[in-house]
């Protein structure tokens, strides 16, 4: 019977850690930094940052610029923008630093436009909100999300209206996207 039981423990331990190792694919104890590459080759880009926040962890700058590389193909521009200057700061001069600094200014300048038609957009929303016209500032407001889907503000006054109109579903995963950009 003891034998047993050691055999299905060690049968429940193998079935436990099995997919841990696959899923780290044999990279246990390499640098995160260079594992991070890996994933970012193969584009499995949520695996990579994953391993380019420890490599940040361990006081790999490099892992700055590729995370800025995939916040700015996923759209995030405010967390791409976030990562180059932190490179800018920290890394070395050369190329990888030289496009860093040519992407900062075209997030700047992308940001620029974007802001300041979705402010216009945000403020009439609000304006339409306090009047009690829920169904025109939603409209407005989703505008506002196109210009500028980043902005939590947007999502929170979005939230607001859905609670109005007794939308709580939509409410709910506005103030979730509002919260996911603090």
């Amino acid at each position: 019977m003891k034998i047993v039981f050691r055999l299905l423990t060690a049968l429940l331990l193998v079935c436990v850690m099995l997919p841990q190792q696959v899923q780290a694919g044999g990279d246990k104890g390499k640098d995160p930094y260079e594992i991070g590459e890996k994933y970012f080759a193969s584009e499995d880009y949520r695996t990579a940052l994953q391993y380019y926040r420890k490599a940040l962890g361990l006081n790999d700058m490099r892992a700055h610029y590729r995370m800025g590389l995939i916040y700015e193909d996923s759209g995030k521009d405010r967390d791409a923008l976030r990562h180059y200057r932190r490179f800018m700061d920290l890394g070395r001069p050369g190329t990888q630093r030289d496009d860093a600094a040519r992407r900062v200014r075209a997030i700047e300048e992308r940001l620029s436009r974007e802001t300041t038609r979705s402010s216009g957009l945000l403020e009439r929303g609000k304006s339409l909100f306090t009047e009690g016209k829920y169904r025109e500032a939603e409209q407005v407001l989703l505008q506002a999300v196109v210009e500028d889907g980043s902005n939590p503000e947007i999502h929170f006054y979005l939230g607001e209206v859905y609670m109005e109109l007794e939308e709580y579903s939509k409410a709910e995963s506005e103030y979730n996207k509002a919260k996911g950009y603090y």
